[in-house]
């Protein structure tokens, strides 16, 4: 029987660059102090596990057969018994780095990764310098309905949210690294909230986002202001500025009742 009450909880925090251990065992005291709300959801920021450094991604990046990001994660999905989107962390697979985050079941089971689309190769950005470009649109099926994958920058590009919702996608999780507004950079928090509750009303989906805050280096700071969005745009819940959660209860019967009141097929050129 499928859940249409869903309990969900943002994390957002600074991670100390490099420090790989140090940031995991922040991510679950963060969680341990909020696990009273029984979440069925927990959505983790982008580069949760390194911080934002070219230089420690290459350092730190883990592959499908070795990655103690995954293993410590599991073990909480299990622990707790609630999905985990462990977005992002750095892939290696042969001689080229992803962008990748990956949806934890309530056994630990990855049942799905998406390698970032859209890399932040624009006002300045250096992604795709040391990170290659993901291909795949993805959307996972969970116990209480369909969630697809975003992360940060895919936020700019809307069609990216149409081909999710084609696959089916109820809820979109994107994990972030925002920068605040920057002198070299037309990016900024106010942009970042209108995105995410542009994006959950273009597709009448709820929209969840984890963001990190505080510094990036000497001269970036990042936005944090983690959100949960509903399919109308209402801001279920903000992170603010700094480290905590975003958290609310999701009724998944508000975006089914939304989409039977609203051909949605029209404009993502769904068809039967």
């Amino acid at each position: 029987m499928m859940n249409n009450q869903v309990s969900v909880i943002s994390i957002q925090f600074c991670p100390k660059i490099g420090y790989r251990e140090r940031n995991l065992n922040k991510v679950k005291e963060l969680i341990e102090n909020n696990i009273h709300l029984k979440p069925d959801l927990i959505v983790l920021p982008e580069f949760f596990n390194t911080g934002v450094s070219s230089v420690e991604f290459k350092k730190l990046a883990e592959s499908d057969d070795d990655s103690p990001t995954i293993k410590f994660l599991a073990e909480i999905a299990k622990e707790y018994n609630t999905y985990i989107l462990a977005g992002s962390i750095v892939e290696k697979d042969g001689d080229k780095l992803y962008n990748t985050s990956r949806l934890l079941d309530r056994r630990g089971e990855t049942i799905a990764k998406y390698r970032k689309i859209h890399l932040f190769d624009s006002f300045g950005g250096t992604e795709h310098e040391y990170i290659s470009y993901g291909k795949d649109y993805t959307v996972a099926q969970t116990d209480f309905g369909k969630i697809g994958l975003a992360t940060c920058f895919d936020i700019r590009f809307p069609l990216h949210f149409t081909e999710l919702i084609k696959r089916g996608a109820e809820i979109i999780i994107l994990p972030a690294a925002w920068v605040k507004p920057h002198e070299k950079l037309a990016m900024g928090t106010e942009n970042w909230k209108v995105l995410n509750r542009a994006r959950a009303v273009d597709n009448i989906s709820y929209f969840i986002s984890s963001g990190l805050c505080g510094k990036m280096d000497s001269t970036k700071g990042l936005s944090g202001h983690s959100m949960i969005v509903d399919p109308a745009g209402k801001v279920l819940a903000d992170a603010g500025e700094d480290e905590g959660i975003a958290s609310a209860i999701l009724d998944m019967n508000i975006v089914r009742e939304m989409r039977s009141q609203f051909d949605i097929k029209r404009f993502t050129g769904l068809t039967e």
